[in-house]
């Protein structure tokens, strides 16, 4: 249901029977750009004309349809006339061969309105893009068998957290100065003494 105020439902109602965007503002005694103000700030509005070039285009492709053996009977006429002019008849000739050499396309149901047509787009754009689903293992109760004792458990992945602050590294005791007096009681610096030592 949408809610519209008289100069909208004036407006659409031409344009659902063929007016054009000026002749209907016109009918409806407002300026062209007033449409196009609707257009942007009121979602009724837009909605509604929305279904109604859908509901216009429907129609035009039923007139179309119902005038489409006329035209292939003058496209004939053209076609088998000698008198005809050699680039009519060439453009006849392409307009014939472009149809039959293109494939027909199967045509789905049409949605009750644009809403529709809306929101099944929104469903296939976020079944395209889900993350896929990893499959339910089997449960088979009759065949279940207990592992051997020395199997190994498969290694669990972790996931490191970012998010969380490393904790800070403190040493139990001071740090020794490379030319600081050797902790071993000597009377040589570290660097001559023990931490060669330490690092073999």
């Amino acid at each position: 249901m949408f809610i519209l105020t008289p100069p909208q439902l004036k407006v659409v109602d031409a344009l659902s029977n063929g007016a054009s965007m000026t002749a209907a503002a016109a009918q409806a005694g407002i300026h062209r750009n007033t449409i196009a103000n609707w257009r942007l700030n009121s979602p009724d509005f837009r909605e509604a004309l929305d279904i109604t070039r859908h509901d216009r285009a429907i129609l035009y492709r039923d007139r179309a349809f119902d005038l489409a053996d006329l035209a292939f009977e003058a496209i004939r006429a053209v076609l088998t006339d000698p008198k005809s002019s050699p680039s009519i008849r060439l453009r006849a000739a392409i307009f014939i061969i472009d149809k039959v050499s293109t494939p027909p396309k199967f045509e789905q149901e049409e949605p009750a309105n644009l809403v529709d047509l809306l929101d099944a787009m929104a469903e296939a754009e976020q079944d395209r893009f889900a993350p896929p689903q990893p499959p339910e293992p089997a449960a088979d109760a009759q065949n279940c068998t207990t592992a051997p004792n020395n199997a190994q458990p498969e290694p669990v992945l972790q996931m490191h957290n970012f998010a969380q602050k490393p904790e800070t590294y403190r040493r139990s005791d001071p740090k020794t100065g490379r030319n600081d007096p050797c902790p071993c009681g000597s009377t040589r610096k570290y660097k001559h003494c023990c931490l060669n030592k330490s690092a073999a």
